[in-house]
């Protein structure tokens, strides 16, 4: 991202019951289900964009051996330490869920692991312009003006997002428009717009919008797609391989617009978007609200695709269509069909065992222990396919437990080799080391213990700042990491520009813990250790994950501080599912948990007081006006160094009001088969890429060429 039987599709493994996973993006963060298990290993490390050591820490590079060839075949086995209820990302936002996708499965467009440029992938190309909201007393002169084969109007109705400062309702935030695009060039008397995209209803030579017609400009929010024509679907039961088309892309945003669709983690980005229109079979534009930094990386490479022929109940296609209760039908009810319409994008066996995708691996098996993807010879880019003809997820998740499977060869890859063990005698003993090597690399996560700002004692920021306060972080650094992991104060990746490392962690001072909390009317009244007010007492549930050591050692750790200043900590261990269930239902007190960010990560989805109450990532109820208005700055600015200051202005704001307990960033440590070449690190999650990996040429049951005879 266990899971309970009672639990819904997108309830049970949203997430990943694991440090370091995949935020997303993008697009919007991803969470993972531990305090970051950290170790005694790693130099200082920023990752930036550039080419990446293959093999960095293989005994074979480290001999200065050169790099085999690859061979094509043979099969990888992975380790998975949560098994996702289900695949369909739009339902799922696990990191667990990303991981695999990035076999299974493509978007319009991919972010390149290296350059983390984007680049065409589904999409062929595509083409941005910009939106010019008109006035509504000039409106009608653009709907009713003809192009010059007089087909269309030159305007369209479309909703913009309405300017805070012009809002009467913190519940409005879109107004319906008449809008034109193309690419907009500002004249001295208006605005020029020419059209670039297919389907642009302007004349050739574009128009000149008058600034007294012009209501608002919005830069780069219009998208318009080109499919490729080879991309396929995967073969089912009932279809061949079947051709991506516009209508699966229109249908793949709409159902955002659903809600009935339990999607609320990542719906966020994807109602930015108000308007979708399929030009043609090939062609699909998408209409921003406004200009928005993420708009390519959120519709681009973080929407789902899905293919309508299987999930569109009014697509004639699908097997389920049913002509009298579809739009146009003599039963049609649109709120019913919206509700059957979700449940089915919900809970449909297309999320799991007969899921359908683009990439070059099918889904040949899942159930609760294993995913296992076989090679898809329809897949479309043969550079890209991947060299193993079989990559299989194997649920372990004890990390324990894990380790016993690797080390008996059920598992060529670990991702969470516990720290005692990486640095200790497990990974000297000739056991391992004949057959596996180790390594680390950092990702852009952090670890916390989220408060819950609905709890009466949690709300008040002097109590929280006073937890901080009482907690040694730097001691807890030394000891438990080693010192060599990075206390982190914000909600940023450390190594990013929007990460302020001017911000330093609150120090470690009891006495002024004490005091805080003194002052906000929490003491021992009746002689039991126990601060105390209004007759309750200060005794807070931390909430953990069953079986992670990690989140063990820091609970025990938080006792023993927090007892100092007279607050009880009781520590619950709890099955993933419902863990995150307590957490998703605002039931908790504190809960242990880690973010993976991307490179960039738009703060909306956890910080913004819009999603506080509601089923989503913002699981402290967390608000602030001032962020909130941040981070809608900081959403509409096109420019990085502009929008780089409003990060930090907001990582200033949220340090200062400490709805978390932040934590630490460590790096990932893994065990890999050494048999396996092609590793390579990277920032973009989940770190890796298992489409470089390999077994070296003349390897058993390997061949020369991707084609199989």
């Amino acid at each position: 991202m266990g899971s309970t039987p009672s639990l819904s599709a997108t309830r049970r493994s949203r997430f990943q019951g694991a440090f370091a996973a995949g935020s997303a993006l993008v697009l919007p963060a991803v969470l993972c289900g531990s305090f970051l298990g950290g170790s005694a290993l790693a130099q200082e490390e920023t990752v930036g964009a550039g080419p990446r050591p293959i093999d960095e820490f293989h005994p074979a590079t480290r001999a200065g051996e050169p790099q085999p060839r690859p061979a094509y075949g043979g099969r990888v086995t992975l380790h998975l330490e949560s098994m996702p209820e289900n695949i369909n990302r739009a339902v799922e936002n696990s990191a667990v869920t990303r991981e695999i996708h990035h076999s299974l499965h493509e978007s319009l467009v991919r972010q390149d692991w290296e350059s983390w440029e984007y680049e065409p992938n589904v999409a062929a190309s595509w083409i941005t312009e910009d939106l010019i909201a008109i006035k509504p007393e000039f409106a009608d002169r653009y709907q009713t003006q003809q192009v010059a084969d007089g087909t269309a109007p030159l305007g369209l109705k479309v909703k913009v997002l309405i300017p805070m400062a012009e809002r009467t309702s913190e519940d409005v935030t879109q107004r319906e428009v008449t809008g034109v695009f193309g690419r907009a060039e500002e004249t001295e008397g208006g605005w020029k717009l020419t059209p670039v995209a297919k389907g642009n209803p302007l004349p050739e030579g574009g128009i000149t919008v008058p600034k007294e017609h012009v209501l608002q400009v919005e830069l780069g929010c219009v998208f318009t797609f080109s499919l490729r024509d080879d991309a396929l679907w995967h073969p089912t039961e009932g279809f061949d391989a079947h051709a991506l088309d516009a209508r699966d892309v229109q249908f793949s945003w709409d159902i955002f617009n659903n809600p009935n669709v339990d999607c609320d983690e990542i719906r966020f980005q994807f109602v930015k978007i108000t308007r979708g229109d399929v030009v043609d079979e090939r062609t699909v534009r998408f209409f921003y609200e406004s200009q928005y930094f993420a708009a390519l990386g959120s519709v681009g490479v973080d929407m789902m695709l899905l293919p309508s022929h299987l999930y569109d109940l009014s697509d004639p296609d699908n097997p389920r269509y049913d002509a009298a209760i579809a739009p146009g039908g003599d039963r049609y009810d649109p709120d019913e069909f919206a509700k059957v319409q979700g449940d089915w994008i919900n809970d449909t066996e297309y999320n799991r065992e007969k899921f359908v995708g683009l990439g070059p691996y099918r889904i040949s098996k899942f159930n609760q222990q294993l995913i296992e993807g076989q090679r898809f010879d329809g897949y479309f880019d043969k550079s890209r396919a991947g060299y193993f003809d079989e990559i299989r997820w194997r649920l372990v998740d004890n990390d324990d437990a894990a380790w016993v499977a690797l080390i008996n060869g059920e598992l060529d890859f670990m991702y969470r080799v516990p720290s005692s063990y990486y640095t200790g005698e497990q990974t000297q003993k000739k056991i391992f080391t004949d057959t596996f090597y180790k390594g680390y690399f950092y990702t852009g996560s952090y670890g916390f213990v989220c408060w819950n700002l609905n709890r009466p004692a949690l709300k008040d920021a002097a109590v929280r700042r006073a937890l901080a306060m009482a907690f040694d972080g730097d001691e807890y650094l030394r000891t438990n990491y080693k010192g060599l992991a990075h206390r982190v104060t914000g909600p940023f990746p450390y190594n990013s520009s929007a990460y302020d490392h001017s911000v330093k962690p609150l120090p470690f001072d009891p006495e002024a813990a004490i005091f805080e909390l003194e002052d906000a009317g929490w003491y021992d009244r009746n002689g039991n250790g126990i601060a105390d007010k209004d007759g309750i007492e200060l005794d807070l549930e931390f909430l953990m994950p069953s079986g992670n050591k990690a989140s063990q050692t820091l609970g025990e750790k938080m006792q023993e501080s927090f007892a100092e200043i007279g607050v009880r900590i009781s520590i619950r261990e709890l099955e993933w599912a419902t863990f995150i269930e307590r957490l998703q239902n605002r039931d908790f007190d504190g809960g242990n948990l880690a973010w993976m960010p991307d490179l960039e990560s738009d703060p909306e989805q956890v910080w913004h007081s819009r999603w506080a109450d509601k089923n989503s990532s913002n699981f402290s109820a967390y608000g602030n006006p001032a962020v909130d208005a941040l981070i809608e700055r900081g959403q509409r600015e096109l420019d990085k160094e502009k929008r780089t200051a409003i990060w930090n202005e907001i990582h200033r704001l949220i340090y200062a009001d400490m709805p978390y307990l932040f934590g630490y960033n460590v790096p990932r440590k893994f065990a890999l088969k050494k048999e396996i070449r092609g590793f390579q690190s990277f920032a973009i999650r989940p770190g890796y890429a298992v489409r470089f990996w390999h077994y070296p040429a003349g390897h058993p049951g390997t061949r020369a060429t991707l084609e199989r005879q």
